[in-house]
């Protein structure tokens, strides 16, 4: 049975794709939510804002958060403000804010040393 092996050139299947997804900010994923859209991405931070209330984008958080994600200082007020999660020795800040008179939510991720600057 001397035929060629050609088949083995195919391209990976797409799931292999899809886990070195973009919409991760060190690991923690963002939210696909309603009408998510990237205002600034950079090394230190991210910036995404929904057509979701701050309520609503809370619960699309927590989804995304899982089990890997533990939430630590969490000062918001009526889902607005700052909180902290941490994953064993990863810790992230994260800032949610509401506009509600544009039916719009924002979702910010920092790194520890960008935000103590």
């Amino acid at each position: 049975s001397g035929r060629p092996v050609r088949e083995v050139l195919q391209a990976p299947p797409p799931v292999a794709h899809a886990m070195s997804s973009p919409e991760a900010f060190f690991g923690l994923k963002v939210p696909e939510g309603q009408d998510r859209r990237e205002l600034y991405k950079s090394q230190y931070r991210a910036i995404y804002t929904y057509k979701m209330s701050a309520q609503e984008l809370d619960s699309a958080f927590r989804d995304v958060l899982g089990s890997d994600w533990t939430i630590k200082n969490d000062e918001r007020v009526k889902y607005v403000g700052k909180l902290e999660v941490e994953q064993e020795n990863n810790t992230l800040k994260v800032t949610m804010e509401d506009y509600p008179e544009a039916g719009m939510s924002a979702l910010k991720y920092y790194t520890i040393q960008n935000y103590t600057k």
